[in-house]
């Protein structure tokens, strides 16, 4: 395999759990979520909710840790970026085109741009999580990154730190409003993507059983009004069913 810079990811136990429920490697929750980070939405664009959830991500950790736009002194960049942004502002605020037109042209641009500018940028096109697996980046995470003064190593080790299905479950039994987008776009992409959502899963049975006693276990913490409490309980549910999915599987 071509050697790639390589960076250190730390992936959390609500991680492992949320990818062995959903029969997902991490590397491909990594993948999916690089992919689906918007320039367009980044700037307002009306994108899908799944591209609005990523982007929002990369927003939030440069909300929450800070940094600093790298200055770009190429005149070639700045123009050839200059026309492309100016294309995108007039794409969003053309209220008569259809969404999925809209969606599909900003698509376009963002290719355009990207054969434009990869001659004349270093964008990284990949990097190396381990031994066997890269990540590839896309333009639009490239940019966004660069935009922000976003670290990749830091973006995709917040991405991760902040997925957890026992606080997400826990808050939408709370009523909570607020909701994190890391863990927003892993249930939008297990119940829309295609590839994950007919994915066929070697654990029907166990799926429908945990299923079912997390249905339960809803009822239970109705009455629970301590909100850590909740999410420790759910915590533990999910954790008894990765166990189980370990050992089955092994």
């Amino acid at each position: 395999m071509e050697t790639k810079r390589r960076i250190e990811l730390e992936y959390t136990q609500e991680f492992k759990i949320a990818c062995k429920i959903n029969n997902l490697r991490p590397e491909d929750l990594l993948q999916y979520f690089i992919n689906h980070v918007s320039f367009y939405a980044f700037i307002g664009g009306n994108m899908e909710a799944i591209y609005l959830w990523a982007t929002t991500v990369c927003i939030d950790f440069k909300e929450e840790y800070g940094g600093e736009p790298q200055p770009v002194t190429d005149h070639r960049i700045q123009e050839i970026s200059l026309k492309y942004i100016k294309m995108l502002t007039a794409l969003n605020m053309d209220d008569g085109a259809p969404k999925t037109l809209e969606h599909y042209n900003s698509v376009s641009i963002m290719k355009e741009w990207s054969v434009e500018m990869s001659p004349i940028t270093n964008y990284e096109t990949y990097v190396q999580i381990s031994d066997e697996v890269l990540l590839q980046l896309t333009f639009d995470f490239n940019l966004v990154c660069r935009m922000n003064g976003t670290e990749i190593q830091g973006l995709l080790q917040y991405f991760i730190n902040r997925i957890s299905l026992a606080r997400e479950r826990a808050l939408n039994l709370h009523r909570l409003i607020k909701t994190d987008p890391s863990t927003a776009f892993l249930l939008l992409l297990i119940s829309q993507h295609e590839n994950v959502k007919y994915k066929i899963l070697p654990q029907q049975e166990m799926y429908k059983k945990f299923a079912a006693r997390l249905l339960k276990l809803d009822e239970q913490q109705e009455g629970e009004s301590n909100l850590e409490n909740k999410i420790r309980n759910y915590n533990i549910f999910y954790l008894d069913w990765y166990n189980a999915l370990n050992k089955n599987i092994n």
